[in-house]
């Protein structure tokens, strides 16, 4: 049986099959044993799985045949996968490179929607094994439902590309199998891309950390390591004294290093979360209302971590990192000095520096810099915002 036959069997008989029993149904067990007969066993070698669904119970609106690596995923219900996805009334069949919409919901609550569709444009935005026959147009599952379905809209929601293959118009099954090979590549360089193969929800909260409008920059081996290290990274207070920076030329990581930093600056955070919430370990009620806010309320307040003092007064967090050292100047926005200056009690800038060393070791050293000690930093402006919205001649 080939990719082309299951296709074409599941679209004319799924709605017929749909009025018997769903209890030992043959036609469902096809579906749940997925590209097993259809695939060679080197194209399902490695961490590389399928299986399908017909429903758990009761026949699904939306069935599906999906591939999985299970190195990142094993469940259409998180992570990122490959998937046929059947339209309800059997009109047509996306293969759609897809994340798990479940993971969302049950995680990030109201902002679910907005969450995976944010994912979604980034990783359209940043594969470069994208093909012409693939879309980033949105799949249609929905329109000929009469009633809502959450399941088969996050489907939508969760679509990264697709290929859309109509019941009456079906590919040569050549065409099928690379169509499936070429997304199987997409799915690589996702891997490949990811920060941390063993952790999805640090993957999805650096993603949704990121200005989209920004270039995002190339990730690389030693950033993965750092993430997968940092349960066990100690975090070391220094004191801010930094000596008279020498006047040889340097690199210096304002803006741009600051988001090579995008990464950088978003692990730095989650050090600093984990260090916080050591301190007040000993009193739970404050350390699980630690709150990493430029996740949870975006990047505008001003700082990044919500955090509490022994006493439960509030402190102001803003992180900056560097993977260099401790003189290295670092980029502040206006709102960021302002927060600061606003808040001279109970704002600290946390400066987290030589990040590079914990490919090798796990301990980090930071220093802290007051609201009140702000007037006595060296502020220079180092770029303008210019609109032309009028040139005279």
């Amino acid at each position: 049986m080939t990719i082309r036959d299951i296709l074409e069997k599941i679209l004319n008989n799924y709605l017929q099959e749909k009025d018997k029993s769903f209890k030992n149904n043959e036609f469902a067990r096809l579906l749940r044993s997925g590209l097993k007969e259809a695939v060679s066993d080197d194209f399902l070698a490695g961490n590389i799985r399928t299986k399908g669904s017909a429903g758990k119970g009761n026949w699904a609106t939306v069935p599906w045949i999906g591939l999985f690596d299970a190195a990142i995923s094993t469940s259409a219900t998180k992570g990122f996968d490959i998937v046929y996805l059947f339209s309800p009334d059997m009109s047509s069949v996306y293969l759609s490179l897809n994340q798990g919409w479940t993971f969302f919901n049950d995680t990030y609550g109201r902002n679910e929607k907005n969450n995976i569709s944010k994912v979604s444009r980034y990783w359209q935005s940043t594969l470069a094994n994208r093909t012409d026959r693939m879309t980033t147009e949105p799949i249609d599952l929905t329109s000929s439902l009469q009633n809502k379905n959450n399941l088969v809209s996050g489907y939508e929601l969760g679509n990264i590309f697709s290929i859309k293959y109509d019941s009456d118009n079906l590919p040569d099954n050549d065409q099928l199998l690379i169509d499936l090979k070429d997304m199987l590549f997409c799915l690589n360089e996702i891997k490949a891309d990811l920060i941390n193969e063993k952790n999805l929800q640090q993957n999805i909260d650096y993603i949704l950390s990121l200005d989209l409008n920004l270039n995002p920059l190339l990730n690389n081996n030693n950033i993965k390591k750092i993430a997968k290290k940092i349960p066990k990274i100690e975090l070391t207070e220094t004191d801010s004294k930094v000596k008279e920076p020498d006047k040889k030329g340097r690199t210096i990581d304002y803006d741009a290093l600051q988001k090579q930093n995008s990464m950088i600056g978003f692990l730095g955070e989650e050090i600093v979360l984990k260090y916080e919430k050591n301190i007040l370990s000993n009193v739970p009620d404050l350390s699980q209302r630690i709150e990493h806010v430029s996740q949870t309320k975006g990047d505008g307040l001003g700082y990044d971590i919500l955090s509490f003092d022994s006493q439960g007064n509030e402190i102001f967090i803003e992180v900056k990192t560097t993977t260099q050292g401790k003189n290295t100047p670092f980029y502040m926005t206006s709102n960021e000095v302002n927060f600061a200056n606003k808040h001279p009690d109970n704002y600290f800038l946390y400066r987290v520096y030589n990040f590079g060393n914990l490919v090798e070791m796990n301990n980090i050293e930071f220093f802290k810099i007051a609201g009140s000690q702000m007037k006595n930093i060296d502020l220079q402006p180092v770029s303008f915002m210019a609109s032309a919205n009028y040139i005279g001649s």
